[in-house]
């Protein structure tokens, strides 16, 4: 008697409406987590702070007045990247970093030259800052006008893989 021979299966794809994507993602969610009421959430991880902030916007604005403060995320608890910062516009003088809102609270003075452990938030904050560089530009109708071509960085932050 021969093997059977190995048949190949084809799955059909559903195409994926809006209600589908809708109930697929309320059931997801709701298996996830269970809703805590805002006086018993935990506040021990950055993801618990950013439910709790999210849900004290719905509920102050629900009440229309500001019954929940927001928590800003302890420093500790953001993930960390080891940099060393420079500064383009003023090489040799020390800069004073404070950044305070939904998600962090954080304040403290880098020296250029040195390695820090700053959060990820804070890089990405710093890493943006910059001048715009103006161009010109014309249209297909022959008037000009300005766009901004780049920004000329304000801060060389390089970062370090070795430990």
């Amino acid at each position: 008697m021969a093997r059977p021979k190995k048949v190949a299966t084809v799955e059909i794809a559903v195409p994926i409406t809006e209600e589908n994507a809708i109930e697929k993602m309320d059931s997801a969610i709701g298996s996830v987590a269970k809703k805590l009421p805002i006086e018993d959430m935990p506040l021990t991880t950055l993801r618990e702070y950013m439910a709790y902030n999210t849900e004290a916007l719905r509920l102050n604005n629900l009440y229309k007045i500001a019954r929940y403060p927001i928590k800003p995320c302890p420093v500790e608890l953001h993930p960390k990247e080891r940099i060393v910062f420079g500064r383009n516009d003023q090489p040799s003088n020390p800069l004073k970093v404070y950044k305070s809102d939904s998600m962090i609270d954080f304040k403290m003075t880098l020296e250029p030259g040195k390695t820090y452990d700053l959060p990820t938030y804070i890089v990405d904050y710093l890493s943006k800052k910059g001048s715009p560089i103006w161009k010109w530009k014309t249209n297909p109708d022959g008037s000009k006008e300005t766009f901004v071509d780049h920004y000329s960085p304000r801060f060389a932050i390089r970062t370090v893989y070795a430990r």
